[in-house]
Order: structure tokens, then C-alpha cells, then sequence
């Protein structure tokens, strides 16, 4: 099963953090999308499930992911499967609030950056302000420890401090419920 090591930050100034992301990292930056998403979440006994529908520039795109990660503040393992939709996602969409039950729709617009083996997403969530995450993409038999340090080295030159780290998903935010 693929695995990251994630962190995610509430963001005070959107500008000035991008400003500061593009200063120091620039030059290393191998591809750059600006995304539309929309994240329907469903309920689930374990983990999250979710229907990623995508907008890029007129194309769009829908995956199915399924993610098991602790929720705590800092850099932690993420355990994932994803399923690449094709066709429609709407019959796929109601068919799992059908069997599932309907968590609740998360919105944002992303600038997604890859810097080596690292995603760097820069958000706007709608109904909650704008974030950063960070997703380590783990190497097969990398061990999790360099995946740590990678995203502590990320969050020390952002300049990240310890209580904007966020401890859940956005869903946890807009629907504390769970």
C-alpha cells in the first residue's frame, strides 16, 4: 500500500506564505497546477473514504481514495488506495452515499507543487481559510524516519510553527462530529 508523511498548517497570510514558498523553493520546483477540487467524503467505520472530483484548466478527472492516517498534529504516515475514475463520477458518487451514508463536501482551490519527492499543496478551503500541506511520498522500503526529516527540513524553513499545525482533514475541520 502506498504511504506519505503528511503535515498540514493553517495559514495566516495565503500571499506572504506563497510569496516565501516561491522564494525558496523555486528553482527546485519540477511541476506546478493550479486545481479545482471537490471532495465528497463518506461516512466509514475506518480511515476516510472520498470521491475527488478534479478541474484542470477544461479537463476533469475523478479519483476514488481511501487514506488511514492518525490524527495528530506534526508529520505522520498516511496509508492510501486510490482508483482512477473514468466516465462519470455521478453514478459513483450516489452510489456510495446510497451504501455508505454522505459525511459532507469540501471545496478548495489548490496550488500543487512538487519539489523531489515531496507534494506541496497550497489551499484555499472554502468555509475555512487557506492552508499548506505537505505530502512526503514514501519510496518503496524508505524507511518512515527520512520521510520525517524531510518534512521536518520543509517545515522548518517555511517557517511552520507548531500550533498552526492541523491535527485531521479538512472534513474533521468543517464537521467535527467524527
Amino acid at each position: 500500500m502506498p504511504s506519505n508523511i503528511e503535515i498540514k498548517s493553517r495559514l495566516t497570510d495565503f500571499a506572504a506564505f506563497h510569496a516565501l514558498f516561491e522564494q525558496l523553493f523555486a528553482s527546485k520546483v519540477s511541476d506546478h497546477k493550479i486545481l479545482q477540487h471537490c471532495d465528497t467524503y463518506f461516512k466509514c467505520e475506518t480511515g476516510r473514504l472520498k470521491l475527488r472530483e478534479i478541474i484542470l484548466n477544461d479537463e476533469s478527472a475523478a479519483e476514488l481514495i481511501f487514506y488511514s492516517r492518525s490524527n495528530t498534529a506534526g508529520p505522520k504516515l498516511s496509508d492510501f488506495v486510490k482508483y482512477d475514475c473514468t466516465g462519470t463520477s455521478s453514478q459513483l458518487k450516489e452510489l456510495l452515499t446510497q451504501a455508505n451514508g454522505l459525511r459532507g463536501v469540501v471545496n478548495k482551490t489548490r496550488h500543487l507543487y512538487i519539489v523531489g519527492q515531496t507534494r506541496v499543496h497550497i489551499d484555499e478551503v472554502e468555509g475555512l481559510g487557506s492552508f499548506m500541506e505537505l505530502e512526503v511520498m514514501m519510496k518503496d522500503g524508505q524507511p518512515i524516519e527520512e520521510g520525517t526529516a524531510i518534512a521536518h527540513e520543509f517545515m522548518e524553513k517555511l517557517k511552520l510553527a507548531p500550533g498552526s499545525l492541523i491535527e485531521g482533514s479538512y472534513i474533521d475541520l468543517l464537521d467535527p462530529s467524527k
